[in-house]
């Protein structure tokens, strides 16, 4: 009798060590997308977005640049101490991608984006309404907290060689519309997704 009840313990312990190992292991937390701005000089920026304070925000501005949409447009303006700004594919502040998507900030009622526009943040630039936005989007030279909760952020800057090439764009000549004298082309903006998958929710453009 003792026998066949240390059988049948070792036979359960055997068991619940065999299921102890099928466990399936916590899967890693996906890291958050990385964008890589690269200029037609070869110089580039680093950027970290956050899509869990901005997430259908971040959901266009990865679809776009991965499918090429940013490639070869300018930081079409450029006001030093504040922002440069680019996106459009028109090179003016006029163009968009021919929708609008929702602006994820407090002011429009969304309280989970809590990013501060400070030095290095990347941001959504858009019209007076507040779903407005679409392509174009800024990168702050100094801090402007007053933006915070009336623009959707979405990233900061990554490293002090991302800053040195901010700091070269912003602070060179333009005229008197804030345009830099010398073109600022956009060879590229490609986003690290470690496989995650990005699609936006988008509105009609009124």
């Amino acid at each position: 009798m003792k026998k066949i009840l240390c059988l049948c313990l070792l036979l359960a312990a055997l068991a619940a060590g065999l299921s102890a190992c099928q466990q399936p292991e916590p899967e890693e937390p996906v890291p958050n997308p990385v964008a890589t701005i690269t200029m037609s000089d070869g110089r580039r920026m680093r950027f970290e977005l956050r899509p869990d304070m901005a997430p259908n925000t971040v959901a266009n501005f990865v679809k776009l640049a991965n499918d090429g949409f940013f490639d070869g447009q300018r930081f079409f303006r450029v006001v030093s101490g504040v922002l440069i700004q680019a996106g459009d594919p028109r090179n003016d502040g006029t163009g968009d991608p021919g929708y609008a998507i929702k602006g994820e900030f407090a002011d429009n009622g969304f309280k989970q984006n809590t990013l501060t526009h400070v030095r290095g943040t990347l941001s959504m630039a858009r019209q007076s309404g507040y779903d407005t936005a679409g392509s174009q989007f800024f990168i702050l030279h100094y801090s402007y907290p007053e933006y915070d909760g009336k623009y959707a952020a979405f990233g900061t800057i990554q490293d002090e060689d991302s800053l040195a090439v901010l700091d070269a764009l912003a602070t060179q000549p333009v005229d008197g519309s804030f345009r830099p004298l010398t073109a600022e082309v956009i060879a590229s903006i490609r986003v690290e997704t470690y496989e995650a998958e990005y699609e936006p929710v988008t509105l009609d453009r009124k």
